[in-house]
């Protein structure tokens, strides 16, 4: 009888022994047998390769979206350069559209972004771009009603002031592209003197108590939550009061050398010419506390400082400035011109 299975190939069937052994048929002894230090060495390569690899696939996946957060955090706080009127009819219109072209056509609207994009868990950036626009849409719907000689608000402001103002229920991106658009008009308006330029006279005094209004509202925040902290080292809300500060002082340190500018005759008195320069250093401080990561803690050290108290004490002293110089741009006029401008602030809707 054939020992050769009936399936395989008829070219392959073959008579004989299944298994043929070759050479001694006594039992072979593997006691002794180790095997080859290279496939030892290679063999533990091996496995720390694997280690290595799946450690790395591990920290990627977790620390992929916290890395793309970081690298989203981005806030351009340097000063708007060729700030003048051979570049600008209006350098405080030049300011405010640099200022918004900056956040558009850089890291862009935080709050248009997907819901899943990294930006969109960030706390400071969206304060910081929220503060800024809210800011210059204030600043600007005040200089709507005083740079028409009628009294009449202009057009071009107040749409601008409108629609820098932050919403969270419409895109925003295209909104501030329409407001500088309006800016833009506003400019080449000043350009063909058919408008008066921003801050104009008294005007800059009504601008300068408007940004101490916004150095006191931002000390009372702070204040209101220094040594209240409800996370470690900084709860949202200490992040989120502490660049807003920023972003307004950053607004307010541009927008006075805009005045420097515009007005070349406010550095004719020594007086004026002397608190100009500390009021915009008082601001510029403000505007460039960046920490690295904002504390709240009870210290004073390097290592966890109170950021919140520190940001307080400087708009304290950026806002008696700025008080300070309106007085001095006022001279021995009355202050008739500046009643009313908190009100002119909150209730008018351009």
């Amino acid at each position: 009888m054939s020992l050769v299975p009936v399936d395989v190939p008829k070219g392959y069937r073959r008579e004989g022994p299944v298994v043929t052994v070759l050479g001694s048929d006594k039992n072979l002894d593997l006691t002794t047998a180790e095997p080859s230090p290279y496939m030892v060495h290679g063999g533990k390569i091996w496995r720390v390769l694997k280690t290595t690899l799946k450690v790395g696939v591990l920290v990627s996946v977790v620390g992929a979206y916290p890395a793309m957060m970081w690298s989203s955090h981005s806030i351009n706080d340097s000063a708007v350069e060729e700030v003048s009127q051979e570049t600008w009819a209006s350098p405080a219109a030049g300011v405010a559209i640099s200022l918004v072209v900056r956040e558009v056509e850089g890291p862009g609207w935080t709050g248009d972004k997907p819901a899943i994009a990294p930006a969109q868990q960030l706390t400071g950036q969206p304060a910081w771009q929220v503060g800024l626009t809210n800011a210059l849409s204030d600043y600007l719907q005040l200089a709507a009603t005083g740079v028409d000689t009628t009294g009449e608000i202009d057009p071009d402001l107040a749409a601008a002031s409108r629609l820098l103002r932050a919403k969270d229920d419409a895109e925003m991106t295209p909104r501030l592209v329409a407001a500088t658009e309006a800016l833009a008009r506003y400019n080449g308006r000043v350009h063909a003197d058919i408008a008066v330029d921003l801050d104009a006279g008294t005007d800059f005094a009504q601008s300068l108590r408007l940004f101490a209004g916004w150095a006191n509202q931002s000390a009372a925040d702070l204040s209101a939550l220094i040594g209240h902290d409800q996370g470690w080292p900084a709860s949202r809300e200490d992040v989120h009061a502490f660049y807003t500060a920023r972003a307004r002082a950053h607004v307010v340190a541009n927008l006075i050398n805009a005045a420097m500018e515009t007005h070349p005759e406010l550095m004719g008195r020594a007086s004026v010419r002397a608190q100009l320069r500390d009021t915009q250093r008082a601001w510029s401080i403000v505007a460039s506390q960046s920490p690295l990561v904002v504390s709240n803690q009870n210290g004073d050290g390097a290592l966890l400082p109170n950021h919140l108290a520190a940001m307080a004490w400087h708009l304290e002293r950026a806002e008696a400035s700025s008080l300070e110089l309106a007085e001095l741009v006022l001279g021995a006029q009355p202050d008739v011109t500046l009643a009313g401008v908190d009100d002119v602030v909150l209730t008018s809707s351009p």
